[in-house]
Order: structure tokens, then C-alpha cells, then sequence
């Protein structure tokens, strides 16, 4: 006989309360709307699960019979439009396609169910491509809303009926599963190409598929070698690629922008050594010119590319480039010198295309200007609501860190016991849907309300009389573009300003003919300022102008590039400048506001050294912003102190060791020397400083929020320095071969001219090199006894000494205890040699840093008893505070 669930048991028992209005009257109503939402949504996505997927995991909570899912879906579709539904304007307008939107909302999710976050958008964004329609628009979505949420589909359902492709595309989303998964995994170019792009192109492909690529930084190489790679692939339905560089970062970078860009099913942050293959008949590969070159003929392929080519021209090198294959293309932003232009024409072919930085930047592709941050608040028009949703945020994520930090502890696999940021509990509520462990109605209620501050602070722009001031003093001197959220912060700066100066404005709100003549107006006028929201972005020949001010947030770095781009070309005798605002709301929530903060000043930063504009604050002493600031930078690292990496839920996971990689070696080593004579505190203006000195004339294309660094490492050089040497290291071969030394030599750094320094460089040449183990020995004890000076010099040893020397390395930093080792020690865990991580552990379990707790969670898994059992005493100790 069968056991009855406690469920089912209390179904028999009162039935009553597993109807739709007994949920809606004990569970949605008394809670505020957007927190109803989520628990209704989750119900539904239970349900869907039970009845198509057969899942019995999920518990419903109503009787799935006599229509109460029916009801349930209604309700949902109501609240939605009440959340997201202020873009129809029209109540009667939406109950009149409410039903189709719940069949639309049922198709999208049983379609995408079962595949992860980052591949539903993919397929969405394919069955765009399929419509010829902008993908885009998915990606914005996405920005904002879980792809799975009534909110997403809402808003997908809303964009798709306004541009009248809604039947189109819902036919598309409702194909077989069988033709969906073959859509799922399909490679296709998910983004449109620029002209200069779609020109270099057609040029290697006239010449035959062979020759070399001259393009400009920040100019899109990557995509025109991903676009060839599809484009041969198309016409001859079968492809092995093989990507050539000289850097495993940049190999990397390859790796993710494959799969971001072309669709590749696979792990973006995966290694570089995993090839992405779609049913073995299109296969991308990626390898280093250090190793090909060793044995050429074991790499044939059918296109090669090879990544900053200039490298290929060393006489080791060149060798890689004679591998067997039908297509050559070399990728570079400029080849110099006339003998290393005759080896890669002989290797790779002539250049074929050539996209210079000035063609770049008179184009607008690159622009060229000064760079303004504004740091501001939020204009928040539902000031009082978003207040309420704010408190109300911050007490459940209280209560719930207070209450449940068994729960989430299991639920997190014990990484964590409470939610440090609001990513965090997101990522874990989609993941619980798979547990076996029942989630507390409270967790439900808190999933509505950060969609719904989301939301407000999406459609919200930077403080509104900040930017009307600065238009009314730039206005009447010089032409500016402002770029608007929407179009009520459109029409509200046009009638704040239009009295002050010559102000024109553009919107979908208005008949194109007026949108023509606008346009042509402030062509013609000589000052003035033209107003507009995103559709200045896509594709509108904009009137020049020397000044660009945007007050709505850009989704991604391509498109504030676009609007930075477009508008401020070069012309004689003009200075371009671009404001831009980056924003907090006044009522802020640590776990949310500070992450989100933080990474638009670190991508902000990023294109500032990418394009190597000038970077400036226009207001640093805003004591208010700076306070919050502050307390941004320290919920961040209080973050970073139990996990490796930054998960966010907006925009992705910052992973530190990536970013540490990203530093080409010879720009790593430049920037460890520059911070050495450094303390106190490192500003933003002097972090810029230290990486374009660090990278001299060097492209600095391949860098990534490097800001997270200043960051993590509270702004103190030191710290900085002890993450940089935490990292990957690239091989630089040399292209000339290298004899063996006869006689060895003790190599002493140079730390500092320092009596301490010179005295500890001594000291660690002592100990490599020591004629006894006694001495070795006495030469330890020295160290140790000099402590805190001596740990970064031992640090930068542990990358290239021997074996016995590493492991007495890693014991002298237990016993020095100095918080700098703990990144150096957990990257230990993973030598090849069990008594490295063996001393690793016990290491870390002496220092005690709370820092090294998920590196030795992960380390549980070792095979070898002994560094299982080291692992084991060192987690007992950090539990035990000691």
C-alpha cells in the first residue's frame, strides 16, 4: 500500500484550502503585488513542471484539477501587466489579448524549460535572427527579468505585439522539440556586423580566404573571424577551426566570445583547451603558438586564425603557421616592421584589409573626446513606493539571513550560510526548484520585490536637474545630443530647457515627417540641444554635434560605444566631450545597489583605457555619494572574503583570477614593480595612471573590469600586488632559440634599494641555494623573524623554485601569518604534487583567513588521504576562529 505524502494527507483532510481562492485570499492578497507575483509564478512553473515534465519533486498547492491553475494563470497575467504593463497605456487594451498572452507565456516557458538561463536567451535570440528582427531586444529583456518569469515574457509578449510580429514569433517559439533543441545547439551569428566589419570580410573572402586583417582596437576583430568561421560553415555545412595565439587569456576571451556570439553550446567560463563543437561537423579549437609550433603537422585543420599575428613572425613561431589547412586568417591591430611583414605575407597571405585608428574614430566606431563621470542618484518618480519595496527588501533579507542559515547552507552546497548579496539568494531560488528542500514562503515574496525595484530603477533615469543644468550651461555654446531613458524623461528635459536654449527632441511617439524636419532643424542651427531616447542607437543619421550627455543606462558596452560613437565625429576645430551619469538610488540596499555600482564604474573605466580617452570626474566631492560609495566597496569585499568570485544576477560573474589573467605577463610585472614603492590608499585616477604605464604602448583591447581589482584589495598596494601574483602567467617563447646555462647563477631581485629588501633578497638566495640543509634551516628562521617584509619576495618565488624550496616556502608563510599568502597558498591547493597541497592546507588552517574557506571546500575532493585529511584539520580550524 502506498504512503501518503504529508501533502496529500492534508489535501484528504481539508481540500478546501487547495483551491485558487483559498490561495489568493490567504497567500497573494495580503502581500504587496510584485512580492504576489513571485510566488504565483513560481506555483506556475511548479505546475508546468509536474504536469509536462512529470516531476514529482514539486509540491503543488492547488488541485490541479477544476480549473484553479486556469484561474492562477489569469491572475498572473493581470499582475504582470500591473507590474510591467505600463509600457500598453491601455487597461482594455491589454484584457483584450490577456488570453493570448497567457498562451504565449505557457508555449515560451514549457519551449525553454529545459534549457539553462544563457541558452534560453540564445534560442530567443535565434528565432529573432530567423525573423530577421534585432536580437537585441532579448538581451535587454534578459538584462532585467529571469528568462522564465511571467515578468520576462511579459515584457517579450509587449515588445513582440507593438512591432506586430507576435504570431510570427510564437509560432516559431512553438515548433517541435525535437527542431527547438536542434535550434538550441545551432551555431549562428547572434549580433549584427558593422559596415567596416561586413568589408573586411568580403575582402578575405575575395582573395581566396588567406591574408591578413589590419583592424584597429575596438574595432571588432574577434567577430569578423567568428563571422567567416559561420559563413564557411554555411556554404559547405562542415568546419574545423583551429584559433592561434600567443595568450592563454586571450584564447580564453576567444572561447566566451564564441559562445556568447555564435551560439556554441558550452561553459563560457570553461578553459580554452575544451574545443565547442556542434555535432562534430562545425568544431572551434584553440591553442597557443608556444605549443603548435613544436609539431605543426599535428594540427591540420580547415581555417586557421591566428590572433595578434605580429607574434607568428619570431623565427619559433612562424613554424605554427605552416600547419595543413584550406583558409589563413591573420587578425592583428597593426603589423610593423617590413621583415616581419615578409614572413607573415609568406605564411598568411598580403593584408587584404586595412582599418586604421584614425578611419575608426572618423567613422565613430572609436571615438575621441574626453570622458566626463557623473556620479549621481536615481530620479525615481515612485519615490515613496520604491522606498517601501527597498525597507521591506532589506528586512526580509535580514530575517530570512537570520533564520534560515541551516537552509542555506545545504542549499548552497554549505559554499555559504547567509546571503551577502540579493545575486546570491536569485541564483539559489532557481536552483531550489530542483531540491528536495521546501523554500519558506519569505524567500517567494522577496523574488517579487527585487523584480519590481529592478524594474523602477530600469525605467528611472540619473537626477534629472543635474542633467537639465549642465544642458542649459552647455546648450547655448555648443550643439549637444542628450540621450533620454524614455519618452516621458524625453519630453520632461525638452520642457524643462526649451525656454533656456534651442531645443529639439525625437521620439517613436512622433510622426516621422516631424521627426525628419526636427533633425534637419538642428542640423542647420549652430547651437542648440536635440533630445532623444535609445532610437538615436539604432541606425539614425544623426546630425553632427560636440557634446554628448546620457542620462539613460546603457545595457552593454557596445552600445554606449555606438551612442558615444555616433554622435561626436571629429570635425576641425571641435573637442568632443561625453558626459555620462552613473547612478544610486538614495535608498539603497547594500546587497544589491553596491554590486551593480560598482560595475558601471568598472566598465566605464574599462572603455576609458580600451580607447585611451581621457577619463574625468565632473563632481568628485559629493560627500553623499561618496559615503555611499564607500560603504559600496566595503560590502564587496566583505563579499569576496568567503567565494573566489562575484556572482551578480545582472551582469555575470566577475571572476578575479580571470581578470588577473587578462594582464598580458611583461604588463603584469610592470604594474607588481610600479605599486611596490606605492602606500596608501590607491584613487581611481591613479589606478588608470598605473595601468597605462604598466602597459606602455601596448593594446590594452584584452582588458576586463580591472577596477574590481582596486576593489577587492581595499585600494592598499600591497594587497594589489599579492593578487597579481596569484595569477596565470603566459608563456612568452622567444622567437630566437636559447642556450642552456653552463654554470648556474643565484638570480637576486630587485625589490627596493631598502636595507630590509636587499637584506631579504639575500636571504631568499641563501635559501634556494644553501650548501646544507642546516644552513637552509637558519636561513628560514631569519626570514620568519623578519616576518611581513619578507612575505611578498617568498610570494613570487613559489611560481618558479623547486620543489622542497616551495613546500619550505609555503610553511614559512603559515608561520608568518600575513593575510597577503592566503590567494598564493589557495592557489597551491591545486599543485600536481600532494605534498605542496599537503603544506598548502596546513597553512592556511595556521593563518585562519576566512578567504581560504571555499578554495579548501573545493580541495574536500582531493584523492590523496593525507592532503584530504590537512584540508579537514584546516576547515575545523577556520570554524574554530582560531
Amino acid at each position: 500500500m502506498k504512503r501518503l505524502r504529508q501533502d496529500e494527507i492534508e489535501f484528504l483532510a481539508h481540500p478546501e484550502r487547495f483551491t485558487f481562492d483559498y490561495f489568493k485570499a490567504n497567500t497573494l492578497d495580503p502581500l504587496p503585488q510584485a512580492a504576489a507575483l513571485g510566488i504565483a509564478d513560481e506555483e506556475l512553473l511548479n505546475y508546468y513542471d509536474n504536469r509536462y515534465h512529470k516531476d514529482s519533486r514539486f509540491v503543488l498547492r492547488l488541485d490541479p484539477n477544476d480549473g484553479h491553475y486556469t484561474d492562477l494563470e489569469e491572475w498572473v497575467a493581470g499582475a504582470a501587466y500591473r507590474v510591467v504593463g505600463e509600457r500598453m497605456r491601455d487597461v482594455e487594451a491589454f484584457r483584450k489579448v490577456a488570453e493570448e498572452f497567457t498562451a504565449f507565456r505557457v508555449r515560451s516557458v514549457n519551449a525553454l524549460h529545459p534549457y539553462p538561463e544563457s541558452q534560453k536567451i540564445q534560442i530567443l535570440k535565434k528565432i529573432a535572427l530567423e525573423l530577421q528582427m534585432q536580437p537585441a531586444m532579448i538581451d535587454e529583456i534578459a538584462y532585467l527579468f529571469s528568462v522564465g518569469s511571467s515578468v520576462f515574457a511579459m515584457e517579450l509578449f509587449t515588445r513582440l505585439a507593438e512591432s506586430g510580429r507576435l504570431k510570427e514569433f510564437t509560432g516559431h517559439l512553438s515548433r517541435s522539440d525535437t527542431k527547438l533543441s536542434r535550434l538550441a545547439t545551432q551555431p549562428m551569428l547572434l549580433y549584427t556586423l558593422w559596415d567596416h566589419q561586413k568589408i573586411a570580410l568580403e575582402a578575405w573572402l575575395k582573395s581566396g580566404g588567406k591574408g591578413i586583417l589590419e583592424m584597429a582596437t575596438a574595432t571588432g576583430k574577434t567577430m569578423v573571424g567568428l563571422a567567416a568561421a559561420q559563413k564557411l560553415f554555411t556554404l559547405y555545412g562542415s568546419l574545423r577551426v583551429l584559433v592561434l595565439a600567443h595568450s592563454r587569456a586571450l584564447l580564453d576571451q576567444w572561447r566566451r566570445e564564441a559562445i556568447e556570439k555564435l551560439g556554441f553550446v558550452g561553459d563560457p567560463n570553461g578553459d580554452y583547451k575544451i574545443p565547442l563543437s556542434y555535432g562534430n561537423t562545425f568544431v572551434i579549437e584553440f591553442n597557443t603558438l608556444q605549443t603548435v609550433y613544436k609539431n605543426p603537422g599535428a594540427y591540420a585543420t580547415d581555417l586557421l586564425i591566428v590572433d595578434e599575428v605580429h607574434h607568428g613572425a619570431g623565427l619559433q613561431f612562424r613554424k605554427a603557421l605552416d600547419l595543413p589547412c584550406r583558409w589563413k586568417m591573420g587578425l592583428s591591430a597593426t603589423v610593423e616592421g617590413a621583415e616581419r611583414g615578409q614572413v607573415l605575407d609568406r605564411h598568411l597571405g598580403k593584408t587584404v584589409y586595412t582599418f586604421t585608428l584614425k578611419e575608426a574614430r572618423e567613422q565613430g566606431i572609436v571615438p575621441d573626446f574626453k570622458l566626463y563621470v557623473h556620479k549621481t542618484f536615481l530620479d525615481i518618480a515612485e519615490d515613496e513606493e520604491f522606498r517601501e519595496i527597498s525597507e521591506r527588501i532589506n528586512r526580509l533579507l535580514n530575517q530570512i539571513n537570520a533564520n534560515d542559515p541551516r537552509l542555506i547552507g545545504v542549499l548552497s552546497g554549505h559554499k555559504f550560510n547567509r546571503f551577502e548579496s540579493l545575486a546570491d539568494f536569485v541564483k539559489l531560488m532557481r536552483g531550489s526548484r530542483y531540491s528536495e528542500n521546501e523554500v519558506p514562503e519569505e524567500w517567494q515574496k522577496l523574488i517579487g520585490l527585487i523584480y519590481r525595484r529592478r524594474l523602477i530603477i530600469h525605467r528611472s533615469a540619473p537626477k534629472m536637474e543635474q542633467a537639465i543644468d549642465l544642458v542649459k550651461q552647455l546648450g547655448n555654446q555648443k550643439k549637444c545630443v542628450v540621450f533620454s531613458m524614455d519618452i516621458d524623461t524625453c519630453e520632461r528635459i525638452y520642457g524643462s530647457v526649451k525656454g533656456s536654449v534651442n531645443a529639439y527632441r525625437v521620439h517613436s511617439g512622433l510622426r516621422q515627417d516631424d521627426v525628419k524636419r526636427t533633425l534637419t532643424a538642428f542640423r542647420n542651427c549652430t547651437t542648440g540641444v536635440l533630445i532623444a531616447p535609445k532610437m538615436l542607437d539604432e541606425g539614425i543619421d544623426v546630425p553632427d554635434a560636440e557634446i554628448g550627455i546620457n542620462v539613460a543606462s546603457a545595457k552593454t558596452k557596445l552600445q554606449f560605444v555606438q551612442r558615444m560613437g555616433r554622435i561626436l565625429r571629429n570635425r576641425p576645430d571641435k573637442k568632443p566631450m561625453f558626459h555620462h551619469f552613473v547612478a544610486l538610488p538614495r535608498n539603497f540596499v547594500a546587497a544589491e545597489d553596491s554590486f551593480s555600482y560598482q560595475n558601471d564604474l568598472a566598465w566605464i573605466q574599462d572603455i576609458a583605457l580600451k580607447l585611451g580617452i581621457a577619463l574625468e570626474l565632473y563632481d568628485p566631492e559629493n560627500s553623499e555619494i561618496l559615503g555611499l560609495e564607500k560603504q559600496s566597496e566595503e560590502v564587496v569585499r566583505s563579499y569576496y572574503k568567503t567565494r573566489d568570485c562575484i556572482l551578480t544576477d545582472d551582469f555575470g560573474t566577475i571572476n578575479i583570477r580571470n581578470i588577473v589573467d587578462s594582464i598580458r605577463g611583461e604588463a603584469r610585472k610592470r604594474l607588481i614593480k610600479l605599486l611596490e614603492p606605492r602606500s596608501g590608499a590607491i584613487t581611481d585616477e591613479q589606478w588608470l595612471s598605473l595601468l597605462r604605464r604598466a602597459y606602455g604602448d601596448d593594446p590594452m583591447n584584452n582588458v576586463s573590469s580591472l577596477r574590481w581589482l582596486l576593489i577587492i584589495s581595499g585600494r592598499d598596494p600591497k594587497t594589489l600586488r599579492s593578487l597579481l601574483l596569484v595569477g596565470k602567467w603566459d608563456v612568452q617563447t622567444s622567437s630566437l632559440p636559447v642556450r642552456p646555462l653552463e654554470i648556474p647563477t643565484i638570480d637576486i631581485p630587485e625589490y627596493t634599494a631598502d636595507a630590509t629588501d636587499r637584506r631579504v633578497a639575500e636571504l631568499i638566495a641563501a635559501l634556494k641555494f644553501g650548501k646544507d640543509r642546516g644552513e637552509q634551516d637558519r636561513t628560514a628562521q631569519k626570514l620568519m623573524d623578519i616576518g611581513s617584509p619578507a612575505v611578498e619576495p617568498l610570494i613570487s618565488e613559489l611560481t618558479s623554485t623547486d620543489k622542497r624550496t616551495k613546500v619550505r616556502i609555503i610553511r614559512m608563510l603559515g608561520v608568518i601569518k600575513d593575510q597577503r599568502s592566503v590567494y598564493p597558498l589557495a592557489g597551491c591547493l591545486r599543485d600536481p604534487d600532494r605534498e605542496i597541497r599537503k603544506s598548502a592546507a596546513d597553512a592556511l588552517g595556521t593563518i585562519g583567513d576566512p578567504r581560504a574557506r571555499l578554495a579548501l571546500m573545493k580541495a574536500q575532493r582531493d584523492r590523496d588521504p593525507a592532503v584530504k585529511a590537512a584540508v579537514k584539520r584546516a576547515l575545523g580550524k577556520l570554524r574554530e576562529g582560531h
